[in-house]
């Protein structure tokens, strides 16, 4: 097997790097300092389609190899990973199952406006009692005719109180475990759906993260993300190991 890299990825790698070094690495120590959201560079980045690269052109994105992307969470991880954070955030696990199991309804509100930088969107699993076990989950959501009404509240999630739309993780059923999970999609202005205390930091700042809260939230029936109720962990599934060489990446980022 050839473990190079193709003609194309290498010039989007001397692309990236540029565009870190011309636009992040100035401002990185101010982002840590500061620990603000820098809209300014949010906004740079998503008119350079860099928020889109893992999606389809026909969302807006430029739909790029997984290589490619490995290339940008390693670069921009390199100049911030307090902005770093936030992007990889909203441009993979705050939008993934939305493109994967969304109407096109859904699409067109959330997913395309996060590409376009225009939304910010999260995914939220962490609790106070849960956060890599999620057989913990004690966020809930129970069917209610055409609805789910979701209760609980979320904590540690990166661009939680700044998001306006959020992938929660909520059990249809505590006695199953990990097969009682699911998806649901919450909109930022739908009633009982809150954003809490912000958690300042030592680490990672400029990444605005803080705690979600859902008091009675009520979101229409087709805000399950997914064909099947029951079936979360399996569409988490599809997603881990991208999750899980995206974090070597960027720790190689962290590391240069």
């Amino acid at each position: 097997m050839d473990f190079r890299l193709t003609e194309e990825q290498e010039f989007f790698r001397k692309t990236i790097a540029e565009t870190v070094d011309r636009l992040i690495v100035p401002k990185a120590e101010e982002i840590d300092e500061k620990d603000e959201f820098p809209w300014d560079l949010w906004r740079e980045f998503a008119k350079l389609g860099y928020m889109g690269l893992r999606y389809p052109e026909e969302y807006g994105g430029m739909g790029a190899d997984k290589v490619t992307c490995m290339i940008f969470y390693e670069e921009i991880t390199r100049g911030s990973v307090g902005f770093a954070q936030s992007v990889i955030m909203n441009m993979l696990m705050g939008t993934h199952f939305i493109y994967r199991f969304g109407t096109d309804e859904m699409k067109q509100r959330c997913l395309i406006p996060a590409i376009r930088g225009e939304k910010i969107g999260t995914i939220c699993f962490t609790e106070d009692q849960s956060g890599s076990d999620l057989a913990a989950t004690r966020t809930t959501a129970v069917r209610d005719g055409d609805h789910w009404v979701i209760n609980g509240t979320k904590q540690w999630i990166t661009n939680g109180p700044i998001c306006d739309f959020a992938t929660v993780v909520a059990t249809t059923d505590p006695s199953k475990g990990l097969k009682g999970l699911n998806f649901f999609l919450v909109e930022k202005g739908t009633p009982g759906f809150s954003h809490g205390q912000v958690i300042k930091k030592m680490g990672c700042r400029g990444t605005i993260t803080g705690e979600l809260i859902f008091d009675n939230v009520r979101i229409p029936a087709e805000n399950l993300l997914g064909e099947e109720v029951g079936k979360g962990v399996q569409y988490l599934g599809e997603i881990l190991d991208e999750i899980r060489v995206m974090t070597g990446a960027m720790a190689l980022g962290i590391a240069r």
